[in-house]
């Protein structure tokens, strides 16, 4: 039987999601950001990295947002980019320092209201390469580097949360395990195995805390969903 979950259709506290993907992650079975296209379709934005705004009008949506938030103009959201440089914060800790800023006016304070949030999806070598290339340049202003609470990093770089994945290759079965969350890549440093739906919404959920959790509960359902169907299609993990 075909299995399916719900439809996420907006995402509480966030404007816009803007996935800046890889050009040669979109036909790729085990890509999950179009996964979180299909969650939430009103809310996201799929942007192809390498195709300008002339011909991709999302990529100027994107990089709009981007600098209105440096700028703090045009009533710009606030703008939180996914990615762990060197000074990127827990979401707890930029909206602690933005309680703490007594120089932020009372809207831009407010932090249940106006996030653009970017992530980008691609390999970790892709992925460096793209934050180098659209994002280095900005900084400050109402634009955040945020990252992954120390508490989900523990659970990603472990092994104890399993799920075993049984699936009809070609003529005979077999089975995988793989840690929840992770894509079907694997990587020397553990957690890098993350997939790009898992970190969205293990963002998401540092965002909402219990608000999220039944849209959370679908998203993972996605997930687990996707990596079957990818290993039915590509076959046994490689190592």
């Amino acid at each position: 039987d075909e299995q399916k979950t719900e439809s996420c259709v907006g995402i509480p506290n966030v404007n816009r999601l803007f996935l800046l993907t890889h050009h040669k992650e979109i036909c790729l079975a085990v890509d999950t950001a179009k996964l979180i296209v299909s969650s939430f379709p009103t809310t996201s934005r799929l942007v192809v990295s390498g195709i300008g705004r002339d011909f991709q009008p999302a990529m100027g949506e994107m990089m709009d947002a981007v600098s209105n938030a440096v700028e703090k103009k045009n009533n710009a959201s606030k703008c939180l980019i996914l990615f762990p440089t060197e000074d990127a914060k827990t979401f707890a800790d930029i909206t602690s320092a933005i309680h703490d800023d007594e120089s932020i006016d009372e809207a831009e304070a407010n932090i249940d209201d106006g996030w653009d949030v970017i992530v980008i999806d691609g390999t970790w070598v892709q992925a460096r390469k793209m934050h180098a290339k659209y994002f280095a340049g900005f900084s400050g202003g109402s634009l955040y580097r945020v990252q992954l609470n120390s508490d989900a990093v523990k659970v990603l770089d472990g092994n104890n949360v399993n799920v075993r994945e049984e699936c009809d290759g070609s003529g005979g079965e077999y089975s995988e395990e793989i840690v929840r969350g992770h894509q079907l890549r694997r990587h020397p440093i553990k957690w890098r195995e993350i997939s790009t739906l898992e970190a969205t919404r293990l963002l998401l959920e540092d965002m909402h805390t219990n608000v999220f959790h039944k849209l959370s509960k679908a998203m993972a359902k996605y997930h687990d969903i996707g990596n079957e169907h990818a290993i039915r299609q590509l076959g046994p993990l490689r190592s």
